[in-house]
């Protein structure tokens, strides 16, 4: 608490408020905390040269669809191309918060804080899947709070023109993330909309097939995002050049409307 109010009287700003019983930071304190972690990170990175092994490390956030199903088949690459860095995945189930304390850089489809530069990856496109054998004709969302119950399916037919009432034999299988609807799907359980480049590998081994080779449009866009004061970082720099030579899109699904499996 001193050395708060010594810091607060020195920078002429509010740093901290109340909150209940507890305190919290106002925004001048956390952009104040952004960059002090920003700062620290860099004098551990120098001491790391001077005591330790020279080895550099990037910190990378990623959802739990995209690291899975589109990070790690490529990863092998950039081990190749850059085996002196050690990359450290972290993985969210949500898009991680962007802030220094997470990682070093993110890959998101959230809304890009000021004061990050974006690098687009891909926009995320969902296919109908479902497992190999005669399983149940159910439909699994992942559209589950109140009041959008089932919208990815609504608007999955209202592209390929199709009735909900046509497809659907009962209430909605309901679950929070495209992994476990993957999986819900790979059991038998019902069709499931998930990510084109999460199904890949399971499409490829023929774990699971198209129920039809529509690809919708699921209006999120993912980003590589890092803050703009550490684009020199080698680290930072060589990690955006392996990504921009790795995120040219395989054709291996098609866009056809109405194609049935």
């Amino acid at each position: 608490s001193h050395q708060l109010r010594e810091l607060t009287d020195v920078l002429g700003e509010q740093l901290v408020t109340r909150s209940g019983r507890g305190i919290a930071l106002t925004a001048t304190g956390r952009r104040l905390a952004d960059k002090l972690a920003t700062t620290f990170a860099g004098l551990q990175s120098s001491l790391d040269d001077i005591i330790g092994s020279g080895r550099k490390t990037l910190r990378l956030a990623v959802c739990s669809s995209f690291g899975p199903g589109w990070l790690i088949p490529r990863l092998a690459s950039f081990y190749a191309a850059q085996p002196e860095i050690d990359l450290q995945v972290r993985l969210y189930a949500q898009d991680p918060d962007q802030t220094a304390q997470v990682a070093d850089a993110f890959v998101t489809a959230q809304e890009v804080r000021p004061g990050f530069t974006a690098i687009h990856v891909l926009d995320e496109m969902l296919v109908a899947v479902q497992a190999t054998g005669r399983g149940r004709h159910d439909l699994i969302t992942t559209d589950i709070e109140q009041g959008r119950l089932g919208k990815d399916w609504r608007d999955y037919c209202a592209l390929t023109g199709r009735r909900l009432a046509d497809l659907q034999q009962g209430t909605f299988l309901q679950c929070s993330h495209y992994l476990l609807a993957l999986e819900m799907a790979r059991a038998g359980l019902g069709i499931a909309l998930v990510p084109d480049f999460l199904a890949r590998r399971d499409l490829e081994a023929g774990a699971i097939r198209h129920f039809d080779r529509t690809l919708m449009p699921a209006g999120r866009r993912y980003h590589l995002c890092f803050k703009k004061s550490r684009a020199h970082e080698p680290e930072i720099r060589a990690f955006v050049q392996w990504l921009k030579a790795e995120r040219a899109p395989r054709p291996v699904l098609r866009l056809a409307r109405g194609s049935s499996a």
